[in-house]
């Protein structure tokens, strides 16, 4: 049968369709492009002896990077010495910044308001607590006022971190609650050069607002981001010989958080960050999500650590089979593992892909519960409490969750697919470093 030119035009328009449909989901739906992490970066750094502890650090292949640790007065207590024992093995190049002029450990904990031009201060609310931590005897964990000061500390702690390190070619901006993979991360920053305009991080997207990297996962600038910055300060006041004396002409009181205005001024300088998520990542080993998208991509960072979850990870990571290998969430899994069950009382693993609610549907039942997943071929773990059920596609560890208020919680575990996900993903091709987005 002869076409005639109205069905070969139709014919035509839907081939166009269809190829446009499949870049279109491989784009949104498709694996992200990644390189591979070189396990040595360059011939000269054959000296790092990656798996060993603080590796690149002994080797001095992080001389020129700076740790900046943000905190709170009352963290100083109770977070802070546990953290800064097991950094200082590694490096003294470590700057403390928080809102209160401290001590410890033979380092100077800098007051990142200090300077601040007393037209912030004055007839603002959020600085009512600032009087107090300078004169409070005793200080508790950082409360919600208190955390009302820690948007206002990101843009003079970059200004004094410039001014104190004005040789370093990278910073490393970090919380307490951080944990940095060191070989990685060395890795990592090898690739690029420090002279260039750089802002890495696990993107946050807001709606109508510049994208910016999640503070508590770690962020890096490098030295060509820090010198545009500081140039773009000087249009607001003369930084370079009083740091941290001004917000770049931000009123922060409008803002959510400093790392969002961080942005903003970086944007305004001429830098967009670059998004390496799911490299730096926001959620601790327990509760990051194992899927596909996580599995052989590279680690730099996690967050939401506790003491205890350090400690822990430590020793695991003194055990690895490959130490000198990159650190990979497939490895990584094999931490988590050992608290997967098919069933696990008094447990939340933090399923949320899908919620059914009611005595009518599968939240009448921890059994009714697993027989949802049991029907969903992605469904890879639940969780059910109350009239409760939640699936989730990902595998997730989760924490205990004591009974209360006549409410217990049920976790489980689809173990036969989680074998067959693992057979099916493993082994990965190298450590994956992605390709950024945005970019």
């Amino acid at each position: 049968m002869r076409l005639s030119p109205t069905r070969f035009l139709c014919a035509a328009i839907l081939l166009v369709l269809f190829f446009l449909v499949s870049f279109v989901t491989r784009l949104l739906f498709g694996q992200r492009g990644f390189d591979i992490l070189s396990e040595r970066p360059n011939p000269v750094q054959k000296q790092v002896q990656y798996g060993e502890e603080c590796a690149p650090f002994r080797a001095g292949a992080m001389d020129d990077v700076t740790i900046v640790l943000k905190l709170g007065a009352g963290q100083v207590a109770t977070r802070l010495p546990s953290y800064i024992t097991r950094l200082t093995r590694c490096t003294q190049n470590v700057l403390l910044f928080s809102d209160r002029k401290a001590e410890y450990g033979g380092f100077d904990i800098v007051d990142a308001l200090a300077n601040l031009r007393p037209e912030y201060k004055y007839h603002n609310p959020d600085f009512d607590i600032y009087d107090q931590l300078q004169h409070a005897a005793v200080l508790e964990e950082q409360t919600t006022e208190g955390w009302r000061l820690d948007k206002y500390k990101f843009l003079p702690m970059i200004e004094l971190a410039d001014a104190r390190r004005p040789h370093s070619n990278w910073f490393l901006f970090l919380e307490l609650d951080t944990y940095v993979n060191w070989d990685n991360m060395q890795r990592f920053l090898t690739s690029f050069d420090p002279q260039t305009p750089h802002y890495f991080g696990s993107p946050i997207w807001p709606a109508r607002k510049p994208v910016f990297a999640h503070g508590g996962s770690g962020f890096v600038l490098s030295r060509g981001a820090m010198n545009k910055l500081m140039a773009r300060g000087r249009m607001f006041a003369e930084n370079h010989r009083s740091p941290g004396t001004h917000l770049f002409g931000k009123d922060v009181r409008k803002e959510c958080c400093g790392d969002e205005v961080l942005a903003k001024v970086l944007k305004e300088s001429g830098i967009s960050i670059r998004g390496y998520w799911p490299m730096f990542n926001g959620e601790s080993a327990s509760t990051v999500r194992f899927n596909w998208e996580q599995w052989c991509e590279a680690i730099l960072t996690l967050h939401r650590m506790q003491a205890d979850e350090f400690a822990s990870l430590e020793r695991w990571e003194a055990n690895r089979q490959q130490p000198s290998k990159p650190l990979t969430f497939e490895e990584l899994f094999t931490y988590i593992e050992p608290g997967l069950q098919e069933r696990r009382e008094d447990w939340s693993n933090l399923s949320e892909d899908i919620i059914y609610q009611g005595k009518k549907t599968a939240g009448k039942s921890a059994d009714a519960c697993r027989v949802a997943c049991s029907r969903n071929h992605k469904c890879m773990q639940y969780e059910h409490f109350s009239e409760t059920c939640q699936l989730s596609r990902s595998i997730r560890l989760g924490h205990r969750k004591e009974p209360g208020g006549g409410v217990q919680w049920t976790s489980g575990w689809m173990m036969n697919r989680i074998q067959s996900f693992k057979a099916k993903h493993s082994q990965c091709n190298g450590a994956h470093f992605v390709h950024a987005n945005p970019h």
